[in-house]
């Protein structure tokens, strides 16, 4: 969670009011009081992001209150204030946990230093977190990986690439896992205990990449009100996921190529040259290659990019891995959901065999939970709460039998949901499980190949 509510603690009325007006600027919620008798109360009755404390204050060990909001707000960060600054107190504050120590008369330029150190921080660990539960929590051996021969050989491409340090470009549809094998790199790294930090380009508007790469000055352009850092900056020594590559303009592009080769970057509206050692895992949906063909996509760049590549299969090409991956999700959300469901019945198991998977593993998690929420919590799951179509049936004799491809089901799948919703591209992508951009991507194939589906 961002940095919203802050408690200030201090005797002397001056401070407060300028760190309150300093903050307030800033758009924080801000509450200020003069005794540590009067921050006990407030921290008993209501929850703050942020405590700023005076180190020496008339009834009490400012340093002394920091620890016991660790046992109240345990999620709480502190930062010390003091005018009686010491080598001895602040290596004592750091032991402590304490974010940071500000010396007395507290300078804006130092205060708002400090929030921007923790707002980056708070939004790294929340990513983290994130990227922590869409892998599972899990340890990179640990990693559904699946029994076809497409997901072992992913496998052994990530152990053999635990410990080396090239830039790995992973390819694959969307929803297909993309960035928990990059997790998985990470895991399997000597740098696991270092940033892991992930950059959605497809997400960021194009004008706004460039700061969130390499971070702005103050002032650098209308906005910049003070100076932050970018992604490469915070992942220094651990990892940098660029996620959905294909996405950043060709401007972008070169910079990005000088600091895959050079290691150092300049911030926006900056002239200081700042060095980087991070290790990039770059993720695409798309075909690079037809991108650099058809020039949205620098064939320099995407060699500097390419240096390990990994290809991961659609669901629909990992044969019975659909069934292993759906009794992982069945096992977890059942847990999750307080469910005593321990297995599918078998029309569900030939309804998930049968269907194409236009959304890969995202749309089998996402399906599974639902599911997992609508049923009555009976051991065994039943077909009717996948809300998954019945298999074709087989009519005549074999002679008799057409085959059909899974990408053409797929296709006929789509067909059929957009004409149910008249053609309304989000609420059938919706419905479907998948993305809008995989829908739009999707549509973009069959036109290339010449089919109207819309």
């Amino acid at each position: 969670m961002p940095i919203e509510k802050i408690l200030v603690v201090d005797d002397e009325s001056s401070v407060r009011g300028v760190v309150t007006d300093l903050l307030k600027e800033k758009h924080y919620q801000v509450l200020a009081v003069s005794s540590l008798i009067q921050a006990r109360e407030q921290i008993r009755s209501e929850s703050f992001d942020l405590i700023l404390s005076d180190l020496r204050l008339k009834d009490g060990d400012g340093l002394a209150f920091l620890q016991e909001v660790r046992g109240v707000l345990p999620q709480a960060r502190t930062i010390i204030m003091t005018g009686y600054a010491s080598m001895d107190s602040a290596v004592e504050a750091i032991r402590l946990g304490v974010f940071d120590y500000l010396i007395k008369p507290i300078v804006p330029a130092r205060l708002d230093l400090a929030m921007d150190r923790l707002n980056d921080l708070v939004k790294l660990e929340t990513e983290n977190q994130y990227l922590r539960e869409q892998a599972g929590e899990m340890e990179a051996e640990d990693i559904v990986w699946g029994d076809s021969l497409e997901m072992q050989r992913v496998k052994d491409m990530v152990v053999k690439l635990g410990r080396a340090e090239a830039t790995v470009m992973i390819q694959g549809e969307s929803g297909t896992g993309k960035e928990v094998i990059a997790h998985a790199l990470c895991l399997a790294s000597t740098r696991r205990d270092k940033p892991f930090v992930r950059v959605n380009c497809a997400a960021i508007p194009a004008n706004l990449l460039e700061s969130e790469f390499f971070g702005h000055e103050k002032g650098a352009f209308t906005g910049a009100t003070q100076r932050r850092e970018g992604r490469f900056e915070i992942a220094h020594q651990g990892t940098l996921l660029l996620d959905e590559i294909s996405e950043i303009p060709p401007e972008l592009q070169v910079k990005l190529l000088r600091v895959l080769q050079e290691r150092e970057f300049e911030r926006v509206g900056g002239n200081k040259c700042i060095r980087v050692d991070v290790r990039v895992i770059a993720t695409t949906n798309r075909n690079l290659r037809d991108e650099v063909k058809a020039g949205r996509f620098r064939e320099d760049l995407y060699y500097r990019l390419n240096v390990v590549p990994i290809e991961l299969p659609s669901l629909r090409d990992r044969g019975r891995d659909v069934i292993l991956l759906g009794r992982f999700f069945l096992k977890h959300f059942a847990r999750k959901h307080a469910k005593k469901i321990q297995d599918f019945d078998q029309d569900a198991v030939t309804r998930i065999l049968n269907y194409p998977w236009p959304g890969n593993v995202r749309e089998l998690q996402n399906l599974i939970e639902r599911a997992v929420i609508l049923s009555p919590g009976e051991p065994l799951l039943s077909a009717a709460h996948l809300a998954l179509p019945e298999p074709m049936a087989k009519t005549g004799s074999r002679d008799e039998f057409e085959a059909v491809t899974i990408r053409d089901m797929e296709r006929q799948l789509i067909s059929k949901t957009l004409i149910r919703f008249k053609g309304n591209r989000t609420r059938a992508a919706e419905v479907l499980g998948i993305s809008i951009r995989t829908m739009r991507n999707k549509l973009a194939e069959y036109r290339e190949a010449g089919i109207v589906v819309e």
